[in-house]
């Protein structure tokens, strides 16, 4: 059993397509722009608001920082609600606590997002820290992993990323801790994961098994 488990959010912990997509659709179309639809957004969720608005390769730096200033106030008033938590993990939480883990979130969501949204779904007295990306978009998802390491007094070999996107993975790898993909998830198919996964779970309960609880 891991010492600290540290969760992604988009994907692992709740489905947040929704409310994604419209903060990115709302964001373009507000500013005059086309919006590129489900492919785009699809490919979007892991990376930073930002880093997905750049791949796009048509904005300067001061359009992507009104397309961001755009997408959040979207997401504050109405995004970060059209979401759910999948099926099984306020249990798996639970069980996870129980077995005394130190619990915590590595999301590249801003922390004050991510702290009222596992707030508004009744998650948020599981979790010991809540890790999520600064105003000014500084932070790696590999910071975040140690960064919820370190509060947990844990080693690496002690840790555990949870997650659903390459980016979760590679994440995990620059800060040498173990990854677990979930399929059930926006970034990983079934039958179509990358060297980098060595342990998978295809549903919530499924977590159980491969943590052992």
């Amino acid at each position: 059993m891991y010492k600290c488990i540290l969760f992604d959010m988009d994907g692992t912990l709740v489905n947040s397509y929704e409310g994604i997509y419209h903060s990115y659709q709302w964001a373009l179309k507000k500013s005059g722009h086309s919006f590129p639809g489900e492919g785009f957004v699809q490919k979007a969720i892991g990376l930073t608001v930002p880093q997905a608005l750049e791949r796009l390769g048509k904005f300067s730096e001061d359009e992507i920082a009104e397309l961001t200033k755009d997408y959040r106030e979207y997401y504050a008033r109405q995004g970060k609600y059209e979401a759910f938590p999948y099926p099984g993990i306020e249990t798996l939480l639970k069980k996870l606590k129980k077995a005394g883990c130190f619990l915590g979130t590595a999301t590249l969501k801003r922390t004050d997002f991510a702290v009222e949204m596992l707030d508004t779904f009744r998650l948020l007295s599981f979790f010991d820290a809540v890790c999520g990306m600064d105003e000014k978009d500084t932070k790696t998802k590999a910071d975040l992993i140690e960064e919820g390491r370190r509060l947990a007094g844990a080693s690496r070999k002690e840790t555990v990323l949870i997650g659903d996107s390459l980016s979760d993975a590679q994440g995990a790898g620059m800060a040498e801790v173990d990854f677990l993909a979930v399929t059930y998830g926006f970034g990983f198919q079934k039958g179509n994961l990358p060297e980098e996964v060595k342990i998978r779970a295809d549903t919530v309960d499924a977590i159980e098994k491969v943590l052992k609880l």
